[in-house]
């Protein structure tokens, strides 16, 4: 069998991460790049493998099998018509392009673009892939199935945090909205607070600023036409990654956590729960191991336009 071989674009400090995530996917990582060029020699012996110093002649040439995106730095940002191009480059070639971060990352950025053509018809979900999709988590797909019978969400609280490695603040923040579209749809209010790691001061981004280079935690309120509501909390400081939803509805409440979720009746009594296995792997591998089978053409898609205007 074809060993499966890729390539990852880094921050020096996701060095250790990112080959435990290769590790773990049974995917041979032979060489890794740095948004700042100069850096790519001293990760890249850490790791073992080969420099790289042009992410855009990997996704277009290079002879691998996936290019995992763990900090694009200015791609996607920047100079976003030539690096669709490169995008579309690198789905005709086959490769599998994967991001731990939203790309593209503002939606003013996009507008009047050929991105939004590529969004709106959907050949953009199959160009890149965002990870790891909370949704798409064991938990949250079983929890689909129950929502079928157990209706509308009143209100909920979520709380998703991780490592700085695993992705930025702006990478939770649209995981975030990724899920909370899914259970409960396009919000008509959403009122945010961020707060810096580093000043500990509370900072409202402006309408359009950049996903990328956010970190620390947000916090965010948001409220629907209907009168229902949720408050979410995400944050790129925590030690470990850490989801944690509560959700209230006429059938009941429900509590989901990473190891599963479990739905009371009214007056308390257990209508269903899920545990996920143990010894799982974690879902940036799990996820990654799918999109190289080929099993992520068949999720559902990230509806990018509504997402990103959640975030801002």
């Amino acid at each position: 069998m074809k060993t499966t071989k890729g390539v990852a674009w880094i921050d020096p400090g996701q060095a250790a991460f990112v080959q435990g995530v290769f590790a773990r996917s049974g995917i041979e990582l032979v060489g890794v790049g740095c948004p700042e060029g100069h850096q790519a020699g001293k990760a890249a012996a850490g790791i073992g493998c080969e420099p790289l110093d042009d992410l855009r002649s990997v996704l277009t040439s290079g002879d691998i099998d996936l290019v995992l995106v763990a900090d694009p730095g200015a791609f996607g940002d920047q100079d976003i018509s030539q690096d669709l191009e490169v995008l579309r480059a690198a789905h005709a070639r086959d490769v599998v392009v994967a991001t731990l971060e939203p790309i593209p990352a503002s939606a003013a950025e996009v507008a009047g673009t050929g991105w939004v053509e590529a969004i709106q018809s959907g050949v953009f979900n199959a160009m890149v892939r965002f990870l790891p999709r909370t949704r798409l988590s064991p938990m949250m797909v079983e929890l689909q199935t129950a929502m079928e019978t157990f209706g509308v969400i009143r209100s909920c609280s979520v709380s998703m945090v991780a490592p700085r490695v695993q992705g930025s603040l702006g990478a939770r923040l649209f995981d975030g909205m990724d899920l909370v579209r899914a259970l409960m749809g396009v919000p008509e209010v959403v009122e945010a607070s961020y707060v810096s790691p580093a000043s500990g001061r509370g900072l409202h981004p402006l309408p359009g600023q950049s996903l990328r280079g956010l970190h620390g935690e947000c916090t965010m309120n948001l409220r629907y036409p209907d009168g229902r509501a949720a408050s979410v909390m995400l944050s790129d400081q925590a030690g470990v990654a850490s989801t944690n939803l509560v959700a209230m509805g006429a059938e009941g409440h429900l509590v989901v956590n990473d190891h599963g979720f479990c739905w009371r009746s009214p007056d308390g009594e257990l209508v269903d729960s899920f545990t996920r296995g143990e010894g799982d792997e974690d879902e940036i591998s799990r996820q990654l191991v799918e999109l190289c089978s080929g099993v992520g053409a068949s999720q559902a898609p990230i509806e990018y336009a509504s997402v990103l205007s959640m975030t801002h």
